[in-house]
């Protein structure tokens, strides 16, 4: 894969991490690179895996690589991960709920862009270092994937505020906050 030539989701092939709407935007978006989904077996996914396997048959039946594919891994190692986050475009989470957002804050730690849904935990993660969408709005995610994906400048703007956003849950904020926190109670 080319170097931030395409775009990244991770995570659980289950309902609330909205696989099939990622799909369906990527596929509304009109953008001319990759998609790779890191993703393993979940529950409740049987119409994201029929729709996973609809599209990789299309792109098996025109007989040649394509710039506009679906890619899905199913296990990858920590290391192959980080390095597949590192490389991304952007990586795309328009989760439809969140307990907190872990990939969100991988990769904007890593100064990897990011489009998250605007439920949740999500936009407290990400604050004003991502952009956030409806995840219920297929359109709405599909004009942020061709907006991250086409913007160059808007990337390098979020790459810095999700670093900047990325550090104020790093451990030694928490440790202050949680100080700050004791040192009320006394």
């Amino acid at each position: 894969m080319d170097w931030r030539g395409y775009l990244l989701f991770f995570g659980a092939m289950e309902p609330k991490k909205n696989i099939a709407r990622i799909i369906d935007a990527y596929q509304a978006s009109g953008v001319d690179i990759p998609l790779v989904l890191v993703t393993s077996n979940g529950w409740e996914n049987e119409a994201e895996t029929r729709l996973l396997q609809e599209q990789l048959l299309k792109q098996r039946e025109k007989g040649r690589p394509l710039k506009r594919r679906v890619v899905r891994f199913e296990y990858v190692s920590r290391a192959m991960l980080v390095t597949l986050l590192r490389g991304a475009r952007a990586l795309l989470f328009p989760s439809l709920y969140e307990g907190f957002g872990l990939p969100v804050l991988e990769a904007m730690s890593l100064g990897t862009p990011v489009v998250t849904s605007n439920t949740s935990s999500l936009p407290e993660v990400a604050g004003d270092a991502a952009l956030v969408v409806d995840p219920y709005d297929s359109p709405a995610i599909a004009r942020a994937i061709a907006t991250v994906t086409n913007d160059a400048g808007l990337r390098d703007d979020l790459a810095r505020r999700g670093l900047v956003q990325a550090g104020t849950f790093s451990p030694e904020r928490y440790r202050e906050r949680l100080a700050a926190m004791y040192a009320k109670l006394t």
